[in-house]
């Protein structure tokens, strides 16, 4: 459904009057009066799916697609309040970036504060947020000599109370180790990355910590990481699955000195 959306994105008077155009092609209109149907007109998006750092403040929200980098006003209707909702009790500064999963369609209306119309955001269903998480770049980063941010566990976003509790994953090409942070206890191991993105961690190992909170979701990504079959590297984001299931999520946390 995401690739077909996507399709969706291209300036969308101009997919307007391509449609309208074809239409009275099969009527014998002229391409004119299409066009100046297509203006006048304009028809809804699709449905879609996106991710984007939408930011809420003084009663308004804008939405920038992660996809496109296209910004939009999030129009007030559908579950837009949903998505208010989870905005301000997800603890960020008001008016600052906060990455969302919706369900939406573009929408041609006039502009609220001018004359002429934007494009408008219609939220049909808030999926989540995603905390301390980014669009990310769109640039593939490597497995290998790369620090990774753990982000969410079997599909549920992790907690973390301080920066410096942080979980993370690193690889060392060289030694074909493995090792990073747990929340609580450092753990280290080996690797095997093998053909067709295939990825399986042996030996794993872990200092003993006693720590007052985090040990039951540090002892979930040790179990994750032993589940671990194959990987998946989307721009700057890291999957990595148990068979066809994603287990865990990351996100770079920077590059690594390789010399």
């Amino acid at each position: 459904m995401r690739g077909s959306s996507r399709l969706l994105r291209f300036s969308l008077v101009g997919a307007l009057a391509l449609a309208f155009t074809l239409s009275a092609c099969k009527k014998g209109k002229s391409s004119s009066n299409a066009n100046e149907a297509a203006s006048h007109e304009p028809n809804p998006s699709g449905l879609m799916t996106v991710d984007g750092m939408y930011t809420y403040l003084a009663d308004a929200g804008i939405f920038e697609d992660c996809a496109t980098g296209e910004k939009w006003p999030v129009a007030t209707e559908g579950d837009n309040a949903a998505l208010e909702r989870a905005y301000t009790s997800s603890g960020v500064e008001p008016g600052s970036p906060l990455l969302v999963t919706v369900d939406g369609r573009v929408d041609l209306r006039p502009k609220i504060d001018g004359p002429g119309r934007e494009n408008v955001l219609i939220i049909e269903r808030f999926v989540r947020v995603r905390p301390r998480e980014t669009c990310g770049s769109m640039t593939p980063m490597a497995l290998e000599n790369v620090s990774w941010a753990l982000l969410e566990l079997n599909g549920k976003p992790i907690v973390v109370t301080s920066e410096a509790t942080a979980p993370y994953l690193e690889f060392n090409a060289a030694k074909k180790s493995s090792y990073g942070f747990g929340g609580c206890n450092r753990f280290f191991g080996s690797y095997d990355a093998g053909e067709d993105q295939a990825l399986t961690f042996s030996t794993i190992g872990a200092t003993r910590m006693a720590c007052p909170e985090g040990t039951n979701q540090e002892q979930e990504l040790f179990t994750v990481l032993g589940q671990t079959t194959r990987y998946e590297i989307h721009g700057s984001k890291l999957l990595l699955y148990a068979d066809d299931t994603v287990v865990a999520r990351f996100q770079t946390r920077n590059l690594l000195k390789t010399d």
